[in-house]
C-alpha cells in the first residue's frame, strides 16, 4: 500500500505535457462558448452546467491517462480496467453531452468529421463495433502484445476511444437532425450493449486462472493476489457499465416522458426548431438563403 501511495505521489508519473493539452483545450472551449465571442449565425449562449459536463470529461480524460494510473495499470489489473471504464463509458458522453449543437453542426460540416457522423447513423454498426473491439483486446494473446508495446497500447487506446465515441452517438447526439433511433430504440440499443459486454466481464470474473501474462511475476503493489485483482477489474467494468447505461436509459426516459408530455400539453413538438437547425437544413439541401 505504501507503494501504491508512493506512485500517486511521484512527479514523474504525471503526464505534464498531456496536462499542459488539456488546459489548453479546456480555455480554448471556455473562450469559444463564452460571452466575450463575437456571436455568429448558429451561435447559442451554452449554459454553465453544459461546460461543466466538458470540462468534467477533460479531467478525467487526463486523469485516466496523464496521472499515475496508467503506470500503475501495468501492475494492477483492477486499475486498468478502471481506466477503460473512464475512458470508454464515462468521458465519451460527457464530451458529447458537453460540445454545443452549433458547434457540431460546424464540425459535422469539415472531414474527418463528416465521416465519423456517417458511421454515426447507422447504430448496429456502431454498437457490434465498439463491443467487438473491446473483446477483442481482451482476448489474453492480443491483450499480453498490446500492453507489451507503448505505442501499441495508446493506439488502442485512440481506436477504442473513437469506436466507443461512436457507440454513444446514436443515444446522447444533442442533435435532431442526427437523431436515429425512437427513445424506445435507444432503451433497448443501451440494454444491447450492456448484453454485449457482460461475457468479455463475465469470463475476466469467473476465469478460475490468470488470463494475463502481463500481471503473472512479481508485482510492485502487493495489494491483492493477481487472480483476485483480475476478478475485482472484471467486476469494476461491469458495475461502471451498469451504472452508465442506467444513467443513460433514465436521461433517455426522462426526455421521451417530457417530450410527450408536451405534445399532450401544447400539441407541439418537444423543442422548436432553431435558427441554427434551419440554417443547417438549408446547408446540407443546397445554397444557404436569408431567413424570411
Amino acid at each position: 500500500m505504501d507503494a501504491l501511495i508512493g506512485a500517486i505521489l511521484t512527479r514523474e508519473l504525471w503526464n505534464v505535457g498531456l496536462n499542459l493539452t488539456m488546459v489548453a483545450l479546456g480555455g480554448w472551449y471556455l473562450a469559444a462558448t463564452g460571452p466575450q465571442r463575437k456571436p455568429q449565425i448558429g451561435w447559442e449562449p451554452v449554459s454553465p452546467g453544459r461546460k461543466m459536463l466538458f470540462l468534467t470529461g477533460l479531467l478525467l480524460f487526463y486523469l485516466a491517462l496523464g496521472s499515475p494510473m496508467e503506470a500503475i495499470g501495468h501492475e494492477l489489473f483492477s486499475v486498468h480496467m478502471l481506466q477503460q471504464s473512464i475512458l470508454y463509458l464515462i468521458v465519451p458522453p460527457l464530451m458529447i453531452r458537453g460540445i454545443p449543437d452549433w458547434m457540431w453542426r460546424h464540425w459535422l460540416q469539415s472531414f474527418p468529421f463528416k465521416k465519423w457522423s456517417v458511421w454515426g447513423r447507422r447504430p448496429v454498426v456502431a454498437l457490434l463495433l465498439f463491443n467487438g473491439l473491446f473483446s477483442v483486446y481482451h482476448l489474453p494473446r492480443v491483450f499480453d502484445f498490446l500492453m507489451g508495446d507503448e505505442l501499441y497500447q495508446l493506439l488502442s487506446h485512440v481506436v477504442l476511444f473513437l469506436a466507443a465515441g461512436l457507440m454513444w452517438w446514436p443515444v446522447l447526439t444533442p442533435l435532431e437532425e442526427e437523431m436515429v433511433l425512437q427513445p424506445l430504440r435507444k432503451l433497448a440499443y443501451l440494454a444491447s450493449a450492456g448484453m454485449l459486454l457482460t461475457p468479455a466481464c463475465a469470463l475476466i470474473i469467473f476465469s478460475d486462472q490468470l488470463l494475463f501474462a502481463s500481471y503473472e511475476g512479481v508485482r510492485l503493489f502487493p495489494v491483492l493476489s493477481p487472480r483476485n485483482d483480475q476478478q475485482l477489474g472484471g467486476v469494476t467494468m461491469k458495475i461502471i457499465q451498469e451504472i452508465a447505461y442506467g444513467v443513460a436509459m433514465g436521461h433517455v426516459f426522462l426526455q421521451w416522458v417530457r417530450r410527450e408530455g408536451k405534445k399532450n400539453i401544447y400539441g407541439v413538438p418537444d423543442e422548436p426548431v432553431s435558427v441554427s437547425s434551419v440554417e443547417w437544413n438549408r446547408g446540407n439541401i443546397g445554397e444557404r438563403g436569408d431567413l424570411k
